[in-house]
Formats: C-alpha cells, sequence, structure tokens
C-alpha cells in the first residue's frame, strides 16, 4: 500500500466514530455505482490476495469497533 494510501486510512481511523461511520457508508454508496462487471483495479494493476487481505482486516477492525460502540441490547 502507499504511503498516501496509508495517510488516508489513518486520517479515517482519527475520525469520530459518527463522521468514520459516514465516510465508510459513502465509500460503500459510491463504489456501488461502479459496473459489478468491471474488474476491480488499483492503479491500472488487478488486485492482489494482499490487498484483499487489507482490506478485509481494515473492514473487519472497523466492524468490531463499532460492535464495541453498540449499546447491549
Amino acid at each position: 500500500m502507499s504511503t498516501k494510501a496509508q495517510a488516508i486510512l489513518d486520517e479515517i481511523r482519527a475520525l469520530p466514530p459518527e463522521e468514520m461511520q459516514a465516510v465508510w457508508q459513502e465509500l460503500g454508496r459510491r463504489l456501488g455505482q461502479t459496473a459489478p462487471t468491471a474488474p476491480v483495479e488499483l492503479h491500472g494493476e488487478p488486485l492482489t490476495d494482499e490487498d484483499i487481505e487489507q482490506s478485509a482486516r481494515v473492514a473487519f477492525h472497523m466492524l468490531d469497533e463499532e460492535e464495541k460502540r453498540a449499546e447491549a441490547r
């Protein structure tokens, strides 16, 4: 991952929980507008297993953080 991409992720992680959730929702909305048949590319290259693994790691970390903040039902 480039240092620029890592810096963006660090900035997102530093946001208050509500803003962080809004950013992730907006990213999901915008990514959902991409043609589903188009292959996912990063700088003109297909995503590697490591790219996918890192994305999953970030997503699960975000879910864990959200779960920690959730009120018990």
